[in-house]
């Protein structure tokens, strides 16, 4: 099935760079010039002569986004050094979220999706090849933004987590239609695909506040931690979120065919009978919402959706241990409040 194309005229100004940035809850506030610093240097760090590259960035930047991996950047800086340049939290900050958004637009074209935050996605406007080679134009960009920070360190740690962040999305391409995937196996492709990335931007942070070895591993853990957290809050939402407040259909992931947590804990203990009904809804495309709600009465005679949020605040329980290592600061307040929101986010 082909994306829908649309027509696009080019860009002719630029988006104000405060405005591109989506409304922040409240514990980002610490670091919104931090986050004003990342935006505009991927504003520039984007500019093309090539037009069609331009009009993509461009698409991309004005589609915002929670911004969610820079500030883990700058709260990890932060919180070891609070006065940090300005200038390396939104150049290393810039340079992680470019890599996910590079990442972003390369799922897109792979998973074929139309829309992302109910907005058209830049492979349905552009097409393939364009959202494709664009992509690797941003990684470009990414790499070229680390390599002028010249931390040699830094730079290791992000090569180390994108290479980490693609075998996790390969593996998650492999068990596609799976419905008796392992536990331990789907919680692997979530470390690498997720919570690997995350870990890799509170190191960075660390690195670029000059923490000790001991506090680095710990900002490492909580980010790792707080990862897997955020993708199994996820898992939930794509079943029981509101597709008007997540921007995307009830059921996304099982029409997919890629089945979450919640998925497979009702398939390792149902009867036969539900067991034949889930695994013809995993990959069918056509499954009306009437039909998720149909799965996901079974999921929750399974208390699938309690044992997920269960998991969930257990790696968010780990993620508060892990920075008890940091002294009372701004920043570790922040991110104690970063873990209440992974859990009880709603998008």
């Amino acid at each position: 099935m082909s994306a829908t194309t649309y027509i696009v005229k080019p860009v002719i100004c630029e988006t104000p760079i405060k405005k591109a940035l989506s409304p922040q809850p409240t514990f980002m506030e610490y670091v919104r010039e931090d986050l004003e610093a990342v935006e505009e240097v991927m504003h520039s760090e984007l500019k093309s002569d090539v037009r069609l590259i331009y009009d993509l960035s461009e698409h991309l930047l004005r589609a915002g986004g929670k911004r969610l991996r820079p500030a883990m950047v700058a709260l990890a800086a932060r919180a070891v050094n609070p006065n940090m340049s300005r200038e390396r939290i939104g150049r290393v900050g810039a340079a992680v979220e470019l890599v996910h958004m590079a990442t972003l637009v390369h799922d897109d074209v792979v998973d074929n999706t139309a829309t992302r935050r109910g907005k058209p996605t830049a492979n349905a406007i552009f097409g393939n090849g364009a959202a494709v080679l664009s992509g690797d134009y941003i990684l470009a960009r990414a790499l070229q933004l680390l390599t002028s920070d010249g931390d040699l360190k830094i730079i290791r740690n992000a090569v180390e987590l994108t290479s980490q962040m693609v075998e996790g999305e390969v593996m998650e391409i492999g068990v596609t239609g799976n419905a008796y995937l392992p536990t331990d196996q789907y919680m692997e492709i979530l470390r690498k695909k997720t919570a690997v990335f995350v870990e890799g931007c509170c190191k960075c942070g660390a690195i670029l506040g000059g923490a000790d070895e001991k506090t680095e591993a710990m900002l490492g853990d909580y980010g790792y931690r707080l990862g897997m957290a955020f993708q199994l809050a996820d898992d939930l939402l794509d079943y029981i979120g509101d597709p008007k407040i997540t921007g995307k259909p009830r059921g996304s992931d099982l029409r997919d065919g890629r089945p979450t947590l919640p998925f497979l804990i009702a398939m390792r203990e149902c009867s036969l009978q539900e067991k034949s009904q889930l695994m013809k809804a995993l990959g069918n495309y056509e499954l009306t919402d009437d039909g998720v709600l149909e799965i996901n009465v079974i999921l929750s005679k399974y208390d699938a959706f309690d044992r997920t949020r269960e998991a969930a605040r257990q790696h968010v329980e780990k993620s508060e241990i892990a920075i008890n290592c940091l002294p009372p600061s701004k920043s570790k307040e922040c991110f104690q409040e970063l873990t209440d929101f992974v859990i009880q986010r709603d998008r």
